[in-house]
């Protein structure tokens, strides 16, 4: 709406100005037919057609070259914003990892294997996090007898609470469990950090008011998107990971990806402060995610990038669809591949390099037409400008930018 409003005033203001020069002259004495011309050259001098088409062409190209890619924009003009872009945020499960956790090991305490696996599973039954249906699925496949939950809460960032008998399950992160007071052992404290500096996820169990033990969680490292990593930052895309985890796991993922900063345990309030630091930068924000983006994440950012869930090879062997886009805000690649996001940054500069270039054609037309066809130069003897002139420095601007924007 704006961009149209911006249009609609140019126009405007175009109309305004032949009317003025119109008058200007007539006032002045001079013949009807010269009125009459400078008015008209001057309304076809003013017109900003070349700076319209400056912008539609190079963009309507980018959105093909980004369809050619299986790359779904909801408006071409997202372009610019991902031209823009200098900072890409990107989440571990599914992204950076291949977003297939698996039970790696248990480590219990004062309960054997398969007591803590049971507590856990019996809490993450109803889980939507990642690490919580990978407890559940482990416990599933090994046959573990679960309990009964009467009720079931997913605190987000922190875990989930489930009432068994009489005593409460507790699972997810140490420092929720240290909040909430649950005794944990220092041998259990000092396992989760070797597990963290090995990279593993942590979860913690707790049954009633003490720590029963800690269940490690793997997901292997996604190559393609380690490549894509190195692609973006050749491009100087900063690339950064805001995630729940526990800091030292962060970290050594973070390393192991060769990503740029990383910051861990962070609630979505803790998230949303640091891409609130790197806009005051000056930084152009986007994150990159699979499945759902909270709406406040997608209200500090710039752009939002959804991929696709990686498909099965028997699902395309069947000719099965692929997953629809959940976030009808962001941008999609079908592909699911990281790798695409730093074909399309390259397809919103070059968008933006040639709106740039468009410009300044339809500033240098404007610049030279206006002047001849009002009549700036006439009282130094320089006659007007026909209407036909002007048309033809139109034509002529019209078409180096057609030029350009398809080049």
């Amino acid at each position: 709406m704006k961009k149209h409003m911006t249009d609609f005033y140019l126009f405007m203001l175009a109309l305004i100005l032949a009317g003025g020069i119109g008058y200007y002259w007539h006032s002045q004495g001079l013949a009807d037919l010269l009125v009459i011309n400078a008015a008209a050259a001057t309304l076809i001098g003013a017109l900003p057609l070349a700076y319209m088409l400056g912008k539609i062409l190079p963009f309507s190209r980018g959105a093909r070259q980004a369809k050619k890619n299986d790359i779904i924009l909801q408006s071409s003009s997202q372009l610019a914003d991902i031209g823009n872009i200098d900072t890409l945020i990107i989440g571990r499960h599914g992204i950076v990892t291949e977003g297939h956790p698996y039970v790696a090991s248990l480590y219990p305490a004062g309960v054997s294997q398969n007591t803590l696996l049971a507590l856990a599973a019996s809490a993450e039954k109803d889980a939507t996090h990642p690490l919580g249906r990978a407890i559940y699925e482990t416990a599933s496949q090994r046959g573990v007898q679960l309990l009964e939950a009467s009720t079931f809460t997913e605190i987000p960032g922190c875990g989930v609470e489930a009432i068994v008998g009489r005593n409460s399950l507790r699972v997810g992160s140490i420092f929720w469990l240290k909040k909430e007071g649950i005794d944990i052992s220092a041998d259990l404290i000092t396992k989760n950090d070797q597990l963290a500096q090995r990279g593993h996820s942590t979860v913690f169990v707790a049954n009633g008011k003490y720590c029963r033990g800690i269940i490690a969680i793997d997901d292997a490292l996604d190559n393609d998107t380690l490549t894509a990593i190195r692609k973006l930052q050749r491009q100087h895309i900063h690339t950064v990971m805001l995630t729940r985890e526990n800091k030292r796991t962060a970290e050594t993922i973070g390393k192991q990806a060769g990503l740029d900063s990383v910051h861990g345990q962070l609630t979505l309030e803790g998230k949303l402060r640091e891409i609130q630091l790197l806009k005051a930068r000056g930084t152009g924000v986007a994150i990159v995610e699979r499945g759902n983006v909270p709406d406040e994440l997608i209200k500090a950012v710039d752009a939002v990038i959804e991929l696709a869930p990686a498909r099965h090879p028997l699902d395309k062997e069947a000719g099965l669809p692929p997953a629809p886009q959940e976030n009808p805000q962001a941008i999609f690649l079908q592909s699911g591949l990281l790798w695409d996001f730093a074909r399309l940054q390259e397809i919103g500069k070059a968008t933006l390099s040639r709106i740039k270039l468009n410009k300044l054609i339809a500033l240098i037309a404007f610049a030279v037409i206006l002047p001849l066809s009002a009549g700036a130069l006439y009282p130094f003897g320089i006659p007007f400008l026909p209407a036909w002139g002007a048309l033809a420095g139109q034509g002529l601007a019209l078409l180096l930018v057609t030029i350009n924007s398809l080049r």
